[in-house]
C-alpha cells in the first residue's frame, strides 16, 4: 500500500510539473527555434536581452517583453527593438512603425539578421510573416 501511494505521489508531482512547464517553442520564451522565430534585440548587432514571436501571423508588439540576460531585460518590445533575426527558412519577416501592420516597414529576409533602420529603430510597433505557403 505504501508503494501504491508513493507512486501515486510521483506520477501526481510529475504531472504538475508538465502542466505548468513552458512550451519549448512558445513565443516570447527568448529562445530563437530554427525555421519558426524572428527574434528582436533590444540593442544593435543582435546584442542584449531578446524576444521571439514564432507565429505567421501579425502581431501587436505591445504583448512582449524582453527577455534577459543583458540590457532592456523586463522591457516591452513596442519601440525598443534594435535589431532583428529571422530564423525562417522560407518568410520575410516585415517590421512595421505602427500597430496592425500599418505605415513604414523593413523586410527582414530568411536565415538572415539587421539592424532596424533610422526610422524603426526603437519604433516598432507591430510584425508579420509574409507567407509563401511554407509557414
Amino acid at each position: 500500500m505504501n508503494k501504491t501511494r508513493a507512486f501515486a505521489a510521483i506520477a501526481l508531482s510529475a504531472a504538475t510539473l508538465l502542466a505548468l512547464a513552458p512550451s519549448a517553442s512558445a513565443s516570447g520564451d527568448g529562445v530563437c527555434h530554427t525555421d519558426r522565430d524572428a527574434c528582436f534585440f533590444y540593442n544593435s548587432d543582435l546584442k542584449g536581452a531578446k524576444v521571439d514571436i514564432d507565429d505567421c501571423w501579425s502581431y501587436n508588439h505591445v504583448n512582449f517583453k524582453f527577455i534577459g540576460p543583458g540590457n532592456g531585460a523586463g522591457i516591452t518590445l513596442k519601440n525598443n527593438a534594435a535589431s532583428v533575426q529571422n530564423w525562417s527558412h522560407y518568410n520575410p519577416h516585415f517590421v512595421y512603425y505602427n500597430s496592425n501592420l500599418q505605415g513604414p516597414r523593413q523586410q527582414i529576409n530568411p536565415w538572415s539578421w539587421s539592424n532596424l533602420n533610422s526610422t524603426l529603430k526603437n519604433n516598432n510597433a507591430s510584425s508579420v510573416f509574409y507567407e509563401t505557403g511554407n509557414c
